[in-house]
């Protein structure tokens, strides 16, 4: 069985300690001003005179040392309180009979504690929170994310068809994968399974002659032959155009395709017939717009629209992808979940 990781990458680990920081700079940061900004708020100051040092011996560094705390005495409505620092150093602050500042709960006068000039920090150590909880967060989301996009990390090669007795049986579901030739069909397979090998992707176009089935886990890819490929010879595509056929007759074996088209260019007159065999067939289907780090990001809203009236479907139903950038893979995963999912509930 494999062992369940805590967090995908380093993101989470980065992430976790960011919150754990941040939170215990908040709690600080809390903890300071409810016992310092926000008494003083409310209690009097008035002016003490230190009357005596406290000395406590401490082991420190190894070593047993002396440390000094004022006791200063201070007056309210004319009775004399006396109060200890807790701040504590090695040699006596200050000389008998200097002056320091004490701040008072007036229903309470003999509770008291000593300001300090260092309230600035607590605005500081807000900020540094907010930054470390921030930055925690957005590293738990980039971990996130980052196990969303590698989903398919474990996907595997099952087997190839040249006949319809070749057709892989499988209980689960079956999303086929459709384009020209040098279209990119092999990158978006190592695309989405966040590989580099696992289809072999070749400089020649129309080396992909069989219908080639790998498992994603939760559904099947069929990546069907390229068309479109000039050299190859009549009877080859006639032979390819029937085993097409073939695939696509069996009643329910495909439950959702991905019709990939080249992002830089106009759906050529093939990928237009695949389109409109796929609505004849009444098969549910997402063009995929690949090669999108090609061109700029006004060129792929145009070419979204572009390619969205040529196929005549809404311009929902095509994602903009990039093998190189990774650039829709997550639109992607989102789009085969919901049709593995609508596939489950309609079974």
């Amino acid at each position: 069985m494999k062992k369940r990781k805590l967090f995908y990458c380093v993101n989470g680990w980065v992430g976790l300690v960011g919150v754990i920081i941040g939170a215990g700079l908040l709690a600080f940061s809390v903890w300071y001003l409810s016992t310092t900004v926000l008494l003083d708020i409310n209690y009097v100051r008035t002016e003490a005179t230190v009357v005596d040092f406290e000395e406590r011996r401490d082991h420190i560094d190894g070593a047993y040392r002396y440390v000094y705390a004022e006791v200063v005495e201070y007056e309210v409505d004319g009775e004399k309180y006396r109060a200890t620092s807790t701040l504590y150093s090695s040699a006596p602050n200050g000389n008998l009979g200097s002056k320091m500042t004490v701040a008072y709960n007036p229903a309470n006068p003999a509770e008291c504690f000593f300001p300090s000039s260092n309230y600035s920090v607590v605005p500081v150590l807000f900020v540094l929170a907010a930054g470390f909880l921030a930055a925690g967060i957005f590293c738990l989301c980039l971990d996130k994310k980052e196990k969303r996009m590698n989903k398919y990390e474990n996907a595997k090669f099952i087997t190839s068809a040249a006949s319809p007795s070749q057709f892989l049986k499988t209980d689960k579901p079956i999303i086929a994968i459709s384009g020209r030739s040098n279209v990119g069909k092999s990158s978006f397979i190592n695309l989405l399974a966040g590989r580099k090998q696992l289809a072999r992707v070749s400089k020649e176009p129309g080396r992909t002659r069989l219908i080639n089935y790998f498992d994603y886990g939760d559904f099947i890819l069929a990546d069907l032959p390229g068309y479109g490929f000039a050299k190859v010879s009549k009877e080859e595509k006639l032979k390819w155009a029937r085993l097409l056929d073939e695939f696509f007759a069996e009643e329910g074996h495909i439950c959702h395709v991905l019709a990939l088209v080249d992002s830089r260019h106009e759906p050529t007159a093939d990928d237009i017939q695949m389109v409109e065999f796929l609505y004849s067939k009444i098969i549910p289907f997402t063009v995929i717009a690949t090669k999108a780090d090609k061109i700029s990001k006004a060129e792929g809203a145009r070419s979204k629209v572009r390619i969205a009236a040529a196929l005549k479907c809404g311009a929902d139903d095509v994602i903009l992808t990039s093998s190189q950038k990774r650039t829709g893979l997550e639109s992607v995963i989102k789009r085969l979940q919901n049709v593995i999912t609508y596939g489950e509930e309609n079974a």
